[in-house]
């Protein structure tokens, strides 16, 4: 069982959080929108191996400890990865409940000179993590929020820039906390676990904290942003196909063969036997 214990205990942690979750606000994520969480669930595994392609280049972490058969390993990471975007959404919310939301009051303008720099930096900060990936690798945990947002923004979808242009930070600071404290679990459950990543990283690699160098818990907070970004990209573009069967149904099944090429290379470069 020690093998399974991270699945297991966040699954049981995730369920006690909506619970909280619902006696403070009245609502379940899990129950009471129930299509919202399974399409964050299957969601879920595509938006991590993204990070998983990108650590093929950058060597950050690798898995140990991980079932022989190559389902079972497999079956594994798909219910692991579900976790990612569920466990930053709970948080989100019940952090968000006990943050006081501040009237809003106009912010700066978002101009479209400010979205094409936006987009620049995002494609950046990726490209310098790929290139250059012992020096900008912390970069590749920035890169996302700038390079779709202005999409996001600009066609009506959920948007960190707009809230911030009508002067309300209590998203993005309830996103931003829930990411830390669902990296404090992450790292915390991975410490006892008979299956668990290692991290490798350039020049920050002491000081840990269970597994993870300390500096590393930074990288969490803007991961939750990266993440919500990536998520409403995906929704939004799915909310197109909308009354279209047959492209909804390519559309998950290009996501189930997107998870199928990943597990298998994570296996080839990134599991250690």
């Amino acid at each position: 069982m020690k093998t399974w214990f991270y699945s297991f205990a966040w699954w049981s942690i995730l369920l006690t959080l909506d619970g909280v979750n619902a006696r403070r606000t009245g609502a379940s994520f899990f129950f009471d929108a129930a299509p919202d969480f399974l399409f964050s669930v299957f969601l879920s595994v595509p938006v991590w191996l993204v990070f998983e392609l990108f650590n093929l280049r950058l060597k950050n972490w690798s898995y140990h400890g991980l079932p022989e058969s190559a389902p079972v390993r497999w079956a594994g990471y798909f219910i692991a990865f579900a976790t990612v975007v569920p466990a930053l959404t709970v948080l989100s919310v019940l952090i968000g409940s006990f943050i006081k939301a501040k009237p809003p009051r106009k912010g700066p303008a978002v101009t479209p000179r400010l979205l094409r720099l936006s987009v620049a930096f995002g494609g950046a900060c990726l490209a310098a993590a790929l290139v250059w990936p012992r020096i900008f690798f912390p970069l590749v945990w920035l890169g996302f929020i700038f390079l779709l947002e202005p999409s996001n923004y600009r066609r009506g979808r959920l948007s960190f820039f707009r809230n911030l242009e009508a002067g309300d930070a209590h998203g993005i600071l309830a996103w931003m906390a829930a990411g830390l404290a669902a990296g404090v679990i992450w790292e915390f459950l991975n410490f006892w676990a008979g299956a668990h990543w290692q991290y490798h990283i350039p020049y920050l690699n002491f000081g840990r904290v269970f597994q993870m160098p300390v500096f590393g818990f930074g990288g969490f907070p803007p991961f939750a942003l990266e993440v919500f970004v990536i998520v409403a990209f995906a929704r939004g573009l799915y909310v197109r196909l909308e009354r279209r069967a047959a492209l909804r149904t390519a559309f998950w099944t290009a996501l189930v063969a997107f998870d199928l090429v990943c597990f298998y290379l994570i296996d080839t470069m990134t599991v250690v036997r």
